[in-house]
């Protein structure tokens, strides 16, 4: 069965906590894939990595960039896949913003400290700078107040080291998240993104009984053309077609790469007579793009796509089905030539 991360709040602070100082006790670099796996560790639940670690420590191996690797690769991609990081990345921002607010206000209560004593020693000094015996007193408290601002000072350096590795880390798992919803080829949300926004979507409109319409979008002929021209020219059609699609869809609505050079695109509260226009100016707005290499001229003829739509029906839709009648329609547009637009039956 596989296990969850801990719901309560105060178990995740225990948790996330006791991580990070894992990681800096053994000296292991706070990237979001080490958290993941001392996060796991902490957990308890994954026995087969915590003796892994256990043999590691005993073996005095240390936790190089290898080994440390080979545990996420292991034990975290193979194991639960990319739900376990997204789950850490999410939780984590709590812990690192709390301990950034910490930090932030012991720096400046430090320095504030430091500022007030060398105002009160200065006056305090004036005042009773006749007295011998009182001046001798207050230099023996100056000179001890002087090392305790120089270890107030060391520690308001230390806050601002870790502050900086905190802050690199929010970057971190704010860019493994990012990366984690996106395709690496053409920047659009991957299928996983785009089923989880779109299950939000369809039940908003649900709830405010509104329109939502489904475009599926798949490149023509694009088997040939990868086979003729090769695939890295394969590449720059499907970022062409992602570029466009970017660039004709505004507001609310969502691209995403489907798979292959297939696409699907959802569009809140737009009616079927609106989706179908979209879906026109999409298929006119790549038609009229053409391929040509920069360094000769060489022209590779234009792209055209083929373009599905359908419209969440409110009683009985579901995801699966949704996808299928645009999918359907796709299909149609396909068996009738191609570089055309359908709407359901």
């Amino acid at each position: 069965m596989m296990s969850q991360l801990p719901n309560n709040e105060a178990v995740f602070f225990k948790t996330a906590k006791q991580a990070l100082i894992l990681l800096e006790q053994g000296g292991i670099s706070p990237t979001p894939e080490n958290y993941a796996i001392w996060f796991q560790y902490v957990l308890g639940e994954n026995e087969a990595l915590i003796k892994e670690i256990e043999a590691i420590v005993k073996n005095e191996l240390g936790f190089t960039k290898e080994n440390n690797s080979y545990l996420y690769n292991k034990y975290i991609v193979n194991n639960r896949g990319q739900r376990v990081l997204d789950e850490a990345n999410v939780n984590a921002q709590k812990i690192l913003v709390e301990a950034l607010r910490v930090v932030s206000g012991f720096s400046k209560e430090t320095k504030n400290y430091n500022q007030d004593t060398d105002k009160y020693l200065e006056n305090i000094s004036h005042e009773f700078g006749d007295n011998e015996d009182v001046k001798s007193i207050f230099k023996e408290l100056i000179d001890a107040t002087a090392n305790l601002r120089k270890s107030g000072e060391n520690i308001a350096h230390k806050l601002e080291e870790s502050t900086k590795e905190i802050n690199d880390l929010r970057k971190n798992l704010q860019q493994v998240t990012i990366e984690a919803q996106r395709d690496f080829l053409t920047g659009l949300f991957n299928r996983k993104s785009f089923e989880r926004l779109i299950d939000e979507q369809m039940l908003t409109a649900k709830e405010n009984n509104s329109e939502l319409c489904m475009l599926m979008i798949d490149v023509d002929h694009f088997k040939k053309f990868n086979d003729k021209f090769g695939h890295l020219l394969g590449d720059e059609v499907l970022k062409i077609v992602a570029r466009t699609l970017t660039d004709t869809l505004k507001g609310r609505d969502v691209v995403a790469r489907f798979g292959g050079e297939e696409f699907v695109a959802f569009l809140p509260e737009t009616p079927i007579e609106g989706a179908l226009k979209v879906a026109e100016m999409i298929r006119g707005s790549i038609a009229d793009k053409g391929l040509k290499r920069k360094d000769t001229g060489e022209t590779f003829g234009s792209i055209t796509v083929s373009i599905g739509v359908s419209r969440f029906r409110h009683d009985n839709d579901t995801l699966p089905t949704l996808i299928k009648r645009a999918d359907d329609a796709l299909y149609i547009s396909k068996d009738t030539g191609r570089n055309c637009v359908t709407k359901e039956s």
